[in-house]
């Protein structure tokens, strides 16, 4: 099963993707800050990262450069989720190809759509 990563301070936003999520097919793990989700990443193998930008104690920007720190997150793909869209710019050592942003008012089929297209690529969506 593929392992994602969902971090957001809020809670009811928290819960809402990872409920999504679940009900699509995969393996959601949660974490409130970008701390609680930096212990999250030494500790798991995740496939997949969502990340609000705007959070306690280490934000979504910190996270993502501990991620591309260690070696088993270097090439991961990163998808930074926000409600401040002044927040998309910007931010250093960003890869097109592994990295991507998506505002909070996001339809949720188009999260999932994304989400099935970076775990799955060319096979999301097809019967095997």
């Amino acid at each position: 099963m593929m392992e994602i990563l969902v971090v957001d301070d809020n809670p009811e936003y928290l819960t809402f993707l990872k409920e999504a999520l679940t009900i699509s097919g995969y393996d959601v793990h949660t974490a409130l800050d970008g701390s609680e989700g930096c212990e999250k990443l030494s500790a798991m193998n995740i496939d997949l990262i969502i990340s609000d930008i705007r959070m306690p104690r280490l934000d979504g920007i910190k996270l993502h450069a501990f991620a591309r720190s260690l070696d088993a997150y270097r090439r991961k793909k990163f998808v930074f989720i926000s409600g401040y869209r002044d927040m998309f710019s910007g931010i250093p050592g960003l890869d097109p190809e592994i990295d991507y942003f998506l505002d909070k008012t996001t339809p949720l089929p188009t999260i999932i759509g994304l989400v099935n297209q970076l775990v799955f690529g060319t096979f999301a969506g097809k019967w095997v």
